[in-house]
């Protein structure tokens, strides 16, 4: 028998277009956000992104979006309040210059869209692993449009025998408009974040990170501090493994390959919350 309620909901939406980079307009890379809030949080979360409509002067039935956050001249505070929701997140960067597979720069393909609403999904099956509780949850995407695409990214759902979906209900996976549903707007800040964030890496050297994971290093001898601020709420949200490593489980940069150039993600979020903690700060 089906079961009558989930538990938790996960809300996908990315920044950034599948088009190839090498195309004038195309942007370089795509950023996908992955947000799961337990069923019980979502009123409270729907009551995060009220306020960050209020704060930035957006009327309460307008879509938010993170172009309107971007460059407004409360953003620190709306990125305040965002910290104070109740989720959890998998971000996942993917830099499209890096791909060597020409048919995932095809936009006519919509091979990368399909990829990027699929394989993080794992990474919450194992994160449900370590819950002893009994957890059911819900996929909601941001509408896509593309004719035959909700139905190629079911199909690969479907596909996966980590999921028991014979006797789910028929509305484990829903497509919704997100000018209507503001946990999709909030997955929209959060992906829009990651991309910003990205963008700012791009023209940095990045920290010898292999290196200090290999000497077992508390902190990296050089981090890049672009963008650093826009992290900052996010990164105590990410999906971290069994040892608090949010590398490569919530913080997945693709194409494979490239993820280990972003090591430091976990250098420089960690030492900065121990840092807050040291000294009171939150």
């Amino acid at each position: 028998m089906g079961r009558a309620s989930f538990t938790h909901r996960i809300f996908i939406d990315f920044s950034g277009d599948d088009g190839d980079p090498r195309t004038p307009g195309s942007s370089r890379y795509i950023c996908i956000a992955w947000v799961l809030s337990k069923e019980e949080d979502i009123y409270y979360n729907q009551g995060i992104a009220l306020a960050i409509k209020k704060i930035i002067g957006t009327r309460k039935d307008a879509e938010l979006k993170y172009t309107s956050l971007k460059r407004h001249r409360h953003k620190s505070a709306a990125l305040n309040i965002l910290a104070q929701a109740k989720i959890q997140v998998l971000l996942a960067p993917i830099l499209k210059e890096r791909l060597t597979d020409e048919e995932l720069k095809n936009p006519r393909t919509k091979r990368l869209i399909n990829l990027i609403h699929d394989f993080p999904l794992s990474r919450f099956l194992d994160e449900f692993d370590k819950d002893t509780s009994d957890v059911y949850f819900q996929l909601v995407f941001d509408e896509v449009g593309w004719a035959g695409c909700q139905e190629e990214i079911a199909r690969l759902f479907r596909q996966k025998p980590r999921l028991d979906l014979i006797n789910a209900r028929t509305d484990w996976l829903r497509f919704a408009k997100s000018g209507g549903n503001l946990m999709l707007q909030i997955a929209d800040l959060i992906a829009g974040l990651g991309y910003e964030y990205m963008s700012g890496l791009q023209e940095t050297r990045l920290p010898p990170c292999q290196v200090c994971w290999l000497k077992g290093r508390s902190r990296c001898r050089s981090l890049p501090n672009n963008n650093k601020n826009l992290l900052n709420v996010v990164y105590p949200w990410l999906l971290k493994n069994n040892n608090g490593i949010a590398w490569e489980y919530g913080f997945v940069v693709r194409p494979p390959g490239t993820c280990r150039d972003y090591m430091f993600v976990d250098c420089l979020f960690s030492t900065q919350i121990k840092q807050q903690r040291s000294t009171g700060r939150k």
